[in-house]
């Protein structure tokens, strides 16, 4: 998007049990990965370790780990969720990483680890110029088809006339003689002498001119995991192979193969044709050999024997045993050893010769004798014991081997009907031992096939015959590669599951350097030689290499050279599987084969699969989470090890096959032979001759498929040279493919249209579609056909050298505008101001091997409406000098409630504008949850990340600019937001002019980065304490945005005109012209608190007043709503209700007032000269208990006096009714709930209200269901004093009592009349004192109260005291908590600590408190608001806070455990580190908070959980209380000193 590079960052998150030892991450040099904390571990002292090297010069050490530090971009203490740390990818390879959460640096003891690679450098030597990796082109040549090594240039350049960049040399070591194979190795560290007298010296030297001179980079074989037959290494070390003396567990399989052998040979001799089995075999004779060697041959060699034991030696050897230990036979005691842990030892697999544990047998069958019974009896029980223990363990031996010999039998008929029969197979006639039944397992000394009753001698009697007999290596179809077949108790090679190749040897390692010294050294240095003279490797059958061995030799080969590149043949089956082995061994790429492909439809989906991304993908940010990937592709169109292609499919497949493999977004691959049209297979074993040279009359620029392959492997490097990062793959009919590389930068493209031929073509082939172009065809960048007259029925191969076709015409015609095309037909213009698309027929001439390449640009118009987009992408990012974008200026001006407009407002905020507008719909998702952006961002954010562009979004962006009107639409209806709103329809009205497919992504990249801009000028507007916190602050904060908003049916009313500056401006409403102060209100939550009546909760308004008002800096606003409030008290209190201007309110909360008297207090605090708001004029609206409704300035008041009715009234012991009682104010509620009162006990100085029949505080659930009988009765009256009120009330008077003494507060007392008359003058300290001195008395139970029969709790604080019903009283509820923050002057610290603690036992939930103790008999722990039970106790969501778990009593809990914890450990020395480990508690339930807010779609926090933090469906996504008291904690934690 930009023309400068920024750095590349990929973001990592631990995770706590994530050992990605299967997930491959890769990287580039240059790059960074940052590490960062998942939330459920980001309180813990996590320490992050890696071996990856801190500088380019220091050298890479596996076992050496380095521990990283972490970066604090918070400045606010112990809010350091977002730490993070970094690793700087400055050297290639594959690197660790683990992490510890107990502070430790133990690897052993690691919570979590993974791997990352970074991709090596290939540069040209001598210059600066890199072979990019997906720009690789590489052809495989077979070493010994080269020839002498004076002719290797001669005959390599072809390769270079081609135009291939890489050469893959197969082993360029002495070979088998005998076999000839290329993977036969004699001696690792000789070349093969047919190359003449040369060294390794001469072949670096050749190595290095390919590189400087030619351009091309070369990698070789490293074969480990085998060697030749008579490798010179297992002449002098055969324990460096499996033989029979350091693997005795093959000697049956040794037996076997010679019985197999030997069939062979009876076969070949004519021994066997009088049981129907002659040389000749047919496929018939299957079935009879089948059961010649079950029922008659195999039973001879009695090979179950091997695996038994000799029952009556070892039952003699027991009784000996026994009978010499008779001494001690009073000692011995039954031992609780079971039977079944006695089995049989093998150890060296001699017939009959397996052992048990006699020490074990004694102690299972020898028991305590009694004494009427002699030591014979006794030794003669214990004998039979074991006796009947070792003939069932032989039987089962029996079983096993007969079952194994089943088996392996079938896999040798298998083997024979694929060597005599099978199609592909090579055909064998008759059984011989040149084309034997079977190959033999094991190479033999001097290669001599003896008969099996000697090879049964030998391998009992002969050392030398052990040490040489070695196994053979192969392959096992659907294997696990991480597995050593040749191991004991794998049983392969008895099974004969094994597709051997019986011209090398297995080798053994073992699992370290001292299993096999002289192995290790002579691979170590075979590595050296190889790494210093080539660029990289092929790892040849890496699946079978021990993953320890390649690990250690390719650690030294890139100690060697840092950028030693690593292609790996690994055929696991398992992806995930090959990435353990590319992660280990710093595996660069794979080799994948487009011979797998059994269809056009597969070969397309393996080109979109090795890489790209699809076309019309979302631009990703430099900074993004990093993703696991597939392992780099060598995506070959033929391997050396393919059978060829002419000859499986057909001639005319070779030219669009490769012209697909050319369109992959990775490296690509060939065989030599394969341009050249070789109309047969190149075998890697039998081939003798070498290759043709670069003259006129053995090959040339014209020959084959040269000229076309050399064009290809142009475009393929010029599409990664010049971005054409995207790819899309779509069949236009079932042998047509169409390929598309697009550039996202130019939005160029290249479309290639192939049509293949996985069979010979008729003379008549299918219907191919139309193709329909979006945009100007520039030109043809080629088209090319393949045909020949007479196919490949003439071909002659040349003894000499290796030749291909001749007669083939291969037709190349480069650079042709349209209308001079030979193959397809435009029905449309190409001009570029035609907006149509371009309409392409392939009538004209287009059969199966032709290919064409069109070059496609955007149209006029679309290329300056990109230009305009992303002139406005620019406006997102802050200028270098002091001027700002138009955007940017737009932003600055915005105010918090102007955002709340633009990011947020669910579907009930937007209809009360009666605008027509509410949340946005997408087909086949549903709806947004928001209508602001954020309602579009919480899907992109997930979509981008994987590139879903067949998501309901994209699909919706595609199909028409409905979301986009939307958007402008909405901001251009209001006034507030018109300036902005002008801005999008500008920015899309050029989005509009795109071609369809790119509109997702501009569209995200313009929503992205707008909505970031103005997500950090939110953030910028609030406190320090906001700006400088970490990510998860930052979302609490955002709450205020979300839930702060103007809804047009939920004003305030109408503040005094005489109300000091700063005053809200007057708004006059457009439907009812009745005016409303220009100020915001808060919603208790979204979505079901968000208009209406129902969006101004007195109490959760103040509940949320600090955390979401004055600690994010909106003191202006904080203030309006307190007045607005204030001018609305009746009977001494706010309402619990408040819409319309306060045409609707509802008196029916007694605890809202002390909310809000709290508030007052706190703003005080907090806001600069907070306590002026004492004397800001309030309108009452109401001056008196029966007054109608009074107009703005009418009866203004200041507010110190509205505070002082407010508490004369509650001293007054008021009772009231509230107006318009019954059905129509509440359709639940009794008649005796409409009753309320509210007084001061005089004695105590608490607060008391209500009765049984409503419910006054927060716990105001009213049951509902006349069906289970709970209808008009309340969950949870909490009548009397509860426990909050008293706390809040304290708090109050701490604060008035201050005011007072400062002369803020003109009263310092509250004076009323008894009922005889007498004035009542109770001052402000002494009602303090009052609370102070009975709280305890009367709230605390102590573990020894034995006071009343309803105690069923002790150590806790009652929720009430004189409730009507008595029992409730002494309920466990959390709502001493509140009172424990707010006045935590009345509580015992003790006592509370001790509370505390059962709070955490027995209340404590994942995100939220529960609300009632599980014990209680009405606890319910899932709210259901539709149960239509009839369980009183649930019905109708009567539980609502009878168990469900709130989480704004987290926030309480939270801060009372922080308070009380700094206090114990300020004033109590036993109590030190009390703090500490409390501010760990608090910081560990905070991560479950910080996730749940990071992965909602709302981007807040629910209002409750079901039990056990299970979501609950009934409750508000994003609730006011809840963030706000979260973020009173951070607040607190902030200031813990």
């Amino acid at each position: 998007m930009s023309a400068s590079s920024p750095v590349q960052v990929r973001v990592l998150t631990l995770n706590e049990n994530d050992h990605l030892s299967n997930v491959l991450y890769r990287l580039k040099r240059g790059w960074i990965v940052q590490i960062v904390l998942s939330s459920h571990i980001v309180s813990q002292k996590v320490k992050v370790f890696t071996n990856s090297p801190k500088g380019y010069s220091n050298p890479f050490q596996r076992n050496s780990f380095r521990e990283l530090k972490w970066v604090y971009p918070s400045t606010i203490k112990y809010d350091d969720s977002n730490r993070y740390c970094s690793i700087e990818c400055v050297k290639p390879g594959t690197f660790q990483y683990y992490f510890t959460t107990n502070g430790t640096s133990d690897e052993a003891s690691s919570a979590g680890s993974g791997y990352f690679q970074v991709e090596p450098v290939l540069v040209y030597k001598d210059s600066d110029n890199v072979l990019a990796q997906d720009s690789i082109l590489c052809q495989s040549v077979l070493s010994k088809s080269l020839g002498l090594f004076e002719e290797w240039e001669s005959r390599l350049e072809v390769t270079k006339q081609t135009g291939y960049n890489m050469i893959h040399f197969t082993p360029i070591q002495k070979l088998y003689t005998v076999s000839n194979s290329s993977y036969a190795i004699t001696d690792h560290h000789k070349l093969n002498p047919i190359f003449g007298d040369k060294s390794y010296d001469d072949l670096a030297k050749l190595v290095d001119k390919l590189a400087r001179e030619w351009h091309i980079f070369s990698i070789t074989d490293l074969v480990y995991n085998h060697a030749a037959n008579d490798c010179e290494l297992l002449k002098l070390h055969p324990e460096a192979a499996y033989n029979l003396q350091n693997s005795p567990h093959l000697k049956p399989a040794c037996v076997l193969d010679s019985i197999l052998m030997q069939f062979t040979r009876d076969c070949q001799a004519g021994l066997l044709e009088g049981r129907g089995i002659p040389a000749n075999v047919k496929d018939y004779h299957l079935q009879i050999i089948r059961h010649y060697l079950l029922e008659c041959d195999l039973p001879r060699y009695r090979l179950w024997e091997y695996y038994q034991c000799h029952v009556d030696e070892l039952c003699e050897e027991f009784r000996q045993q026994l009978m010499k230990e008779h001494e001690q036979i009073s000692d011995v005691q039954q031992c609780e050893v079971e039977e079944n842990k006695l089995q049989l030892k093998l150890g060296t697999y001699k017939r009959l010769q397996a052992k048990v544990d006699l020490q074990m047998a004694r102690q299972i069958y020898f028991y305590k004798h009694h004494s009427e019974s002699s030591l014979n009896d006794v030794v003669d029980q214990a004998c039979s014991s074991l006796r009947h223990r070792l003939v069932y363990l032989n039987q089962l031996q029996f079983d096993k081997v007969q079952k194994d010999l089943v088996r392996a039998v079938d896999n040798a008929l298998a083997g024979c009907r694929y060597h005599f029969f099978s199609p592909d197979g090579p055909k064998y006639e008759q059984i011989s031992v040149k084309t034997p039944f079977v190959g033999n397992y094991f190479a033999y000394p001097n290669g001599e096939f003896r008969h099996p009753n000697e090879i049964e001698r030998l391998i009992d009697t002969d050392e030398t015959f052990q040490q040489y007999t070695m196994a053979h290596n192969g392959w096992i179809v659907n294997d696990n590669p991480l597995r050593n077949f040749a191991e004991e108790g794998e049983d392969v090679y008895f099974r004969r599951e094994l597709v051997q190749w019986s011209d090398i040897v297995k080798l053994r390692f073992g699992t370290c350097y001292e299993d096999s010294p002289a192995l290790w050294d002579y691979m170590k240095e075979y590595t050296r030689l190889v790494a210093t003279t080539f660029h990289g490797c092929r790892l040849d059958n890496c699946h079978s290499t021990p993953l320890v061995v390649a690990q250690t030799l390719m650690d030294y080969a890139r100690e060697i050279n840092p950028n030693f590149y690593i292609l790996a043949e690994l055929f696991t089956g398992n992806e995930d599987t090959d990435k353990v082995f590319v992660n280990k061994l710093g595996i660069n790429s794979l080799v994948r084969e487009s011979m797998n492909a059994w269809d056009t439809y597969e070969l397309g989906r393996l080109v979109g699969r090795y890489g790209g991304d699809p076309i019309g993908s979302f631009f990703q940010p430099p900074v993004r989470p990093i993703l696991s990937q597939l392992t780099h592709s060598f995506f070959y169109d033929q391997t050396h090890d393919n059978p060829c292609p002419i000859e499986r499919r057909s001639l005319e497949d070779v030219l669009p096959r490769s012209a697909c493999v050319a369109m992959a977004c990775c490296s690509n691959g060939s065989n030599k032979g394969y341009d050249e049209l070789v109309p047969h297979y190149i075998d890697v074993v039998h081939e003798k001759r070498v290759y043709s040279q670069w003259v006129e009359e053995e090959t040339n620029m014209l020959m084959g498929l040269i000229p076309a392959k050399l064009v290809l492997n142009r475009l393929h490097c010029e599409l990664v040279h010049n971005e054409y990062q995207q790819i899309t793959i779509d069949q236009l009919s079932s042998t047509t493919l169409c390929l598309t590389r697009h550039n996202p930068g130019t939005h160029q493209s290249i479309i290639l249209v192939a049509h293949t031929a996985f069979s010979p073509p008729q003379q008549y082939w299918e219907y191919i579609r139309p193709l329909n172009i979006s945009g100007h065809i520039d030109e043809i960048l080629f088209e090319m056909t393949i045909s020949s007259p007479d196919g490949i029925n003439n071909f002659k191969r040349n003894p000499n050298y290796i030749n291909g076709l001749n007669n083939v015409q291969v037709n190349v015609r480069e650079h042709l505008q349209i209308e001079q095309s030979q193959c397809v037909n435009l029905h449309s213009s190409n001009a570029k101001t035609d907006s149509n698309d371009r309409h392409i027929t392939f009538d004209k001439y287009f059969p199966p091997g032709t290919v064409i390449a069109f070059k496609v640009s955007l149209l006029d118009n679309a290329q300056k409406s990109v230009h305009e987009v992303r002139k406005s992408l620019r406006e997102f990012i802050p200028s270098n000098d002091s001027t700002d974008s138009i955007f940017q200026s737009l932003v600055k001006s915005l105010s918090l409630v102007e955002l709340n407009r633009l990011l947020y407002r669910c579907s009930q905020e937007e209809l009360a504008d009666g605008k027509g507008f509410d949340v946005y719909e997408i087909s086949g998702h549903g709806k947004t949850v928001y209508c602001g952006l954020q309602g579009i961002m919480s899907v992109l954010e997930k979509i981008r990340l994987t590139n879903d562009l067949r998501h309901p979004l994209c699909n919706n962006l595609k199909d028409g600019n409905w979301l986009l009107d939307y958007i402008t639409n909405r901001l251009l209806a209001q006034k507030s937001t018109q300036e902005i709103g002008e801005w999008y329809r500008s920015c899309f009205s050029h989005l509009t002019q795109l071609p369809r497919y790119l509109i997702p992504a501009y569209f995200d990249a313009i929503v992205t980065g707008s909505y970031t801009v103005l997500v950090e000028h939110g953030w910028n507007l609030m406190t320090k304490f906001i700006r400088e916190g970490s990510l998860f602050v930052k979302a609490l904060a955002q709450s205020s945005v979300q839930l702060c908003g103007i809804v047009q049916s939920a004003r305030l009313p109408l503040l005094s005109p005489l109300l000091s500056e700063p005053r809200p401006q007057d708004d006059i409403d457009e439907h009812t012209y009745l005016k409303y102060p220009k100020c915001p209100t808060l919603s208790a939550g979204l979505p079901h608190f968000a208009a209406g009546l129902w969006r101004n909760w007195g109490r959760e308004t103040f509940i949320s007043l600090r955390g979401l008002m004055l600690l994010t800096d909106r003191f202006e606003e904080a203030r309006y709503i307190l007045i607005a409030y204030a001018q609305c008290l009746r009977h001494g209190l706010i309402p619990n209700l408040l819409g319309d201007g306060a045409r609707q309110v509802r008196y029916n909360s007694r605890d809202a007032v002390w909310w809000w008297l709290y508030s007052i207090g706190e703003y005080i605090m907090q806001a600069p000269d907070g306590h002026e708001i004492l004397d800001d004029r309030v309108s009452r609206i109401y001056p008196t208990h029966d007054s109608p409704p009074q107009p703005a300035g009418a009866h203004d008041h200041a507010l110190y006096d509205v505070i002082q009715e407010c508490l004369l009234r509650h001293l007054q012991s008021v009772t009231f009714r509230e107006r318009g009682a019954g059905y129509g104010l509440d359709q639940h509620m009794s008649d005796e709930g409409f009753n309320n009162r509210i007084g001061v006990d005089f004695e105590t100085g608490f607060v008391y209200g209500g009765n049984r029949y409503n419910c006054g505080t927060w716990m105001d659930k009213m049951g509902s269901s006349e069906k289970a009988g709970n209808k008009g009765i309340p969950g949870s009256p909490r009548d009397g004093s509860a426990v909050e009120l008293i706390g809040l009330c304290r708090a109050t008077l701490k604060w008035l009592i201050k005011m007072s003494d400062e002369k803020h507060y003109p009263y310092d007392y509250v004076e009323t009349s008894s009922p005889s008359g007498s004035k009542i003058k109770l001052k402000f300290e002494d009602w303090l004192a009052k609370i102070d001195s009975n709280f305890e008395k009367y709230y605390w139970i102590d573990e020894l109260d034995s006071s009343s029969p309803l105690i069923n709790r002790r150590q806790i604080y009652k929720d009430t005291i004189n409730s009507s019903l008595q029992w409730s009283d002494y309920q466990f509820r959390p709502n001493f908590l509140v009172a424990s923050v707010v006045a935590p002057e009345m509580f015992d610290k003790y006592h509370i600590w001790k509370a505390l603690e059962q709070v955490e036992k027995i209340l404590l939930g994942k995100y939220g408190i529960k609300t009632l103790d599980p014990n209680d008999y009405n606890y319910v722990g899932d709210y259901v608001n539709d149960d239509d039970s009839t369980d009183p106790c649930r019905a109708h969501g009567f539980n609502y806070h009878n168990g469900p778990e709130w989480l704004w009593l987290m926030g309480y809990y939270l801060r009372s455990k922080l308070y009380w914890a700094s206090q114990l450990e300020k004033e109590d020395e036993t109590m030190k580190g009390v703090l500490n480990r409390t501010i760990i508690h608090c910081r560990h339930i905070l991560t479950n908070h910080q996730q749940l807010i990071m992965n909602n779609d709302w981007k807040g926090l629910p209002e409750l959980t079901n039990a056990g933090g299970v979501h609950c469906p009934h409750s508000c996504t994003a609730q006011a209380s809840t963030s706000a008291t979260l973020l009173e904690t951070m607040y607190d934690l902030a200031r813990i000193y």
